[in-house]
């Protein structure tokens, strides 16, 4: 496996500008990238050469050669294409003068504390020091051409030692934002990911403020992240709408995200040594974190090419010959390993709605055999329903491969159909007995108010997920027909359980759902999912592309009265009208 995925980690690290174009400063040897427009899907590391395009700087000239992207609308060889150059010139210079100007005012403090070390090392030779808690020690070598070399990187634990991460890569105190940070903590992730709540007992979400602190390109995503998030909500403000960050400087900070990323990547594909457990969780928290900010900028199209490349780590980290060194993490490392692989494997699997293939993993880490991660926790569903519907996807990736070979059994279709379709009844039957026996004989717990989701709002998210697979094995198996009786059944069920929620607002983090089912409502139906869109519209910004769902819902049911049409019209028929490529998340 690490053979295999890292020419993808390497694709991704020249990819990762989110443009198409690579503005380099010779003059470094850190690569500075500014981001402005759209890569292309990244295919077995091959591109047709009419999709690339590329901006490189050197010596001051731009010099546009072929890179990765469609070409972009702004490059028509007169005024708007020199505004760009001029643009990507200013925020190079901008780039290169914060870099000097946190290095000299880090210098005096180094060399005091290299002092401060010399005179200690005189004073006193201890034998074998053990280093603090929360720190690791220094590499043994340090590239003196890196500016950010040389420091020690606070870590959660020294357990990992063995390997320590790159220290260039950890934020030090000049850099720290503690306004956008704190809004991060304190607004954005409770949006992002409403279900997680963990519990006092297990630590909390200590260990998201420390991975934040340590991992640079995670750092600066997330404050990304949060400028663009209160930006949004002091447009809403009419009396604020002249404060705050302008679009250049929101598009800045989004560019120095992908930058640090970008050369965080580079730098472990350039290692001789596998990559550690430690960069394996924080390169898949960048991830995750650049598909939120993608999707809270509106942009619905990169997202499948940096799924691909978190999903090849998250077989990696639970090999056997990896158990000693998972096993070494500390505590604050594991619950960032278990959250953000459990993110991955749930986009992963409601991906193949968007695309009609399969996940690009197996999703191991949420089975029954060898799962070590529990999407109720993270995501409010339980993981019996998200392997379902994981398994309805690979049915119709295999429905349509034999289809093409004109070899599909039907006969074969149903059988496999209905072992999925047991597995949901059984799983929809034990979900109400349990909701049942919670209604009648639960006791509120003072240790888990205010801190853990209750179980009866789990059992009423898996619910839905678990009636709107119904939808959406129906489908696969006989077509998008909202009229055939088996899809009325479900979609009514779906219906039910939505309104059973005892919040609306729950409503934005069920984009799936809403749209498998809302795309298959009758006439009689599309009322109740119109008021459900209107009623989750509050005066947050949310996350998640459940303001694009709507649209989706409502083209389908318009296509599909169009008088002429005579072929099935389901969500990816609305998105190819729509041209989107959405991700149900």
């Amino acid at each position: 496996m690490e053979g295999r995925d890292e020419p993808r980690l390497q694709l991704l690290a020249r990819l990762i500008d989110k443009t198409g174009y690579i503005v380099e400063n010779s003059g470094s040897l850190l690569t500075q990238v500014v981001t402005i427009g759209i890569v292309g899907t990244v295919s077995e590391g091959r591109f047709p050469p009419e999709h690339v395009w590329e901006c490189e700087k050197h010596k001051g000239v731009l010099d546009l050669s072929p890179s990765y992207g469609p070409k972009p609308e702004w490059m028509d060889g007169k005024g708007r294409e020199k505004d760009m150059a001029e643009t990507i010139r200013r925020v190079v210079k901008e780039t290169t003068a914060e870099r000097k100007r946190i290095a000299m005012k880090r210098r005096p403090q180094q060399q005091q504390q290299s002092n401060g070390s010399t005179n200690n090392a005189a004073a006193k030779e201890p034998t074998h020091p053990a280093p603090p808690a929360t720190t690791l020690p220094s590499p043994t070598r340090t590239d003196s051409s890196d500016d950010w070399g040389g420091r020690v990187m606070n870590r959660v634990s020294p357990l990992v030692a063995t390997d320590p991460p790159l220290s260039d890569f950890s934020v030090v105190p000049e850099e720290v934002d503690t306004e956008l940070l704190m809004h991060y903590l304190d607004h954005v992730f409770p949006l992002q990911f409403p279900f997680y709540k963990p519990s006092v007992v297990s630590g909390g979400r200590g260990w998201l403020l420390s991975i934040l602190t340590t991992t640079k390109p995670l750092y600066y995503a997330a404050i990304s992240l949060a400028a663009y998030h209160r930006q949004s909500m002091l447009c809403r403000d009419s009396a604020s709408k002249h404060h705050g960050l302008d679009l250049e400087s929101l598009e800045r900070q989004y560019a120095r995200a992908l930058s640090e990323l970008r050369q965080y990547l580079a730098k472990i594909g350039d290692k001789k040594e596998a990559r550690t457990q430690v960069e394996n969780v924080d390169v898949l928290s960048c991830l995750v974190m650049l598909i939120s900010l993608e999707m809270f900028k509106g942009d619905a199209r990169n997202w499948r090419m940096h799924l691909s490349a978190a999903a090849v780590l998250v077989p990696d980290i639970k090999r056997e010959e990896r158990v000693a060194e998972f096993a070494s993490l500390s505590p604050g490392y594991q619950s960032a390993l278990f959250f953000f692989a459990g993110v991955v494997g749930w986009y992963d699997i409601l991906s193949c709605s968007t695309t009609g293939e399969p996940p690009f993993s197996k999703c191991e880490c949420i089975g029954t055999a060898l799962g070590y991660i529990f999407l109720d926790k993270i995501m409010g569903c339980e993981n019996w329903a998200m392997l379902l519907i994981m398994d309805i996807a690979f049915l119709n990736d295999w429905k349509q491969n034999l289809q093409i070979s004109a070899q599909l059994s039907m006969r074969e279709l149903v059988t496999r159909a209905t072992h999925i379709e047991r597995g949901l009844e059984d799983g929809l039957r034990d979900t109400s007995s349990r909701l049942s026996q919670l209604t009648n004989h639960s006791t509120p717990s003072i240790l888990s108010t205010g801190i853990q989701e209750s179980p009866h709002l789990t059992l009423l998210i898996t619910r839905i997920f678990a009636c709107s697979a119904l939808v959406y094995l129906d489908v696969v198996v006989s077509g998008a027909y909202p009229k055939m009786p088996e899809i009325r059944k479900n979609v009514s069920r779906t219906i039910d359980a939505l309104r059973a929620l005892p919040d609306i607002a729950m409503i934005n983090s069920l984009t799936w759902a809403y749209c498998i089912t809302g795309c298959m409502a009758i006439e009689e139906e599309q009322m109740f999912f119109r008021g459900l869109a209107v009623s989750s519209n509050g005066d947050t910004p949310t996350f998640g592309n459940f303001s694009k769902a709507l649209s989706i819902v409502e083209e389908c049911w318009r296509l599909r009265g169009e008088e002429k049409r005579q072929q099935p019209v389901d969500w990816r028929t609305a998105m190819n009208s729509l041209g989107m490529s959405v991700l149900f998340v």
